[in-house]
């Protein structure tokens, strides 16, 4: 049986709604690329510019023991030595931390740690490690006597933490993005045995500190002003000369301030812990470990540009200390190989460039910044020694 013809007309209709299947099918899957890429950019942009901590919950509590604490066997709960751990009562938003110590037993499933906390978690509560420790204040972190000050920056009055000290020389810290003044608790009590005062600042847009039009982290871009500006407070209060002490972009601003101030005559030393040198680097570090894929991370420069109005290679102080000849004041840089958001390899070239000027102290398996939580003993010791040279 032969059918008839199919009319011009019935196949050119058939032909335009493929087409326009067609079309729609791609637009789609274009505005799903787009909104997957633009998602991603965003994810890895607010790991840079975000001004605060906010670390999900990620564990439960499994157990609670007399002054121990049981957790899922995960990287973070086996990692050995010192660490925070903040949980929240089941059923309620009120949060409580304490401070985790040695491993006492561990299994393929879980892990017993010490724990030192005023008040002990519950089984089932929801909990996360932190490199940070303490959350508080240097007094009921460590028993230190400190004051609230305030010193004055191009923005306004800046609060920070002053502890007095017998020595004439300041220890300036700089803590890095999120973590906040409390980053510092770690290596206070260390710094106070040895007799230095120490300020431990905020700058632009922390919380509590004036805030800039953009309301974003700058990278060290326009932050290294409020450093200028502690390191003129100490010296108007009786500072002979300052260590500058920078945590992850604590570290970059440190660097931009003795790339770019106008008078670093006052720096006597400075120490890094895990220090934003190369963004690019670190972009690249953190896209990998979220999974991103390289091409968005490619465009993250520019992006960062316009949503921050940050240029990245302004803020590259490893290539600026190149270009200037090195560092002037003697380094002590702590980094450790775990590192997923700066990545150990830019530490390791910095003192790779200037071997007679940085000391680099590798701690091995030390997440971002945790290189005092993993050793702390090492650590307190190599800063010890490093200040009774260079302090």
């Amino acid at each position: 049986m032969t059918h008839p013809p199919t009319p011009p007309s019935t196949r050119r209709t058939r032909r335009t709604r493929r087409r326009r299947r067609i079309v729609a099918t791609v637009a789609g899957l274009t505005a799903l690329v787009l909104g997957a890429t633009a998602g991603a950019l965003w994810l890895l942009t607010v790991k840079l510019l975000h001004p605060i901590d906010d670390t999900p919950l990620n564990t439960r509590v499994v157990a609670v023991g007399t002054a121990t604490v049981t957790l899922p066997a995960t990287a973070e709960s086996r990692a050995a030595g010192t660490y925070g751990l903040v949980w929240q009562d089941s059923g309620s938003a009120r949060q409580h931390a304490g401070v985790l110590g040695r491993i006492t037993a561990s299994d393929a499933r879980t892990v017993t740690r010490e724990l030192r906390a005023a008040t002990p978690p519950a089984a089932g509560d929801k909990a996360k490690i932190t490199v940070t420790v303490w959350n508080s204040d240097p007094r009921q972190a460590a028993g230190l006597d400190y004051q609230e000050v305030d010193y004055s920056g191009d923005l306004g009055p800046m609060p920070a933490w002053y502890l007095p000290g017998a020595r004439d020389t300041w220890v300036i810290q700089v803590h890095g993005l999120g973590a906040g003044r409390s980053a510092g608790l770690r290596t206070m009590p260390r710094l106070h045995g040895l007799g230095y005062p120490v300020l431990d600042i905020t700058y632009r847009n922390d919380p509590g500190a004036p805030r800039d039009t953009n309301g974003n982290r700058q990278l060290g871009d326009t932050e290294w002003r409020d450093l200028d500006a502690a390191v003129r407070y100490a010296e108007a209060h009786g500072a002979s000369g300052v260590v500058l002490y920078g945590f992850s972009m604590g570290g970059g601003i440190v660097e931009n301030y003795l790339q770019r101030a106008s008078d670093t005559g006052a720096v006597r030393s400075v120490v890094l812990d895990a220090p934003a040198l190369d963004y690019g680097a670190a972009i690249d570090t953190i896209a990998t470990h979220l999974g991103i894929p390289f091409p968005v991370a490619d465009v993250a420069a520019p992006f960062i540009r316009l949503r921050a109005g940050v240029d990245l290679d302004r803020v590259d102080t490893l290539a600026a200390n190149r270009r200037t000849g090195g560092p002037e004041q003697p380094v002590l840089l702590f980094h450790g190989t775990a590192d997923t958001v700066v990545p150990y390899a830019t530490s390791a070239r910095f003192a790779r460039d200037w071997p007679d000027r940085v000391h680099l102290v590798t701690v091995a398996g030390a997440v971002h910044t945790g290189a005092w939580n993993a050793d702390p003993a090492r650590y307190d010791s190599e800063l010890a020694a490093f200040l009774d040279q260079h302090g």
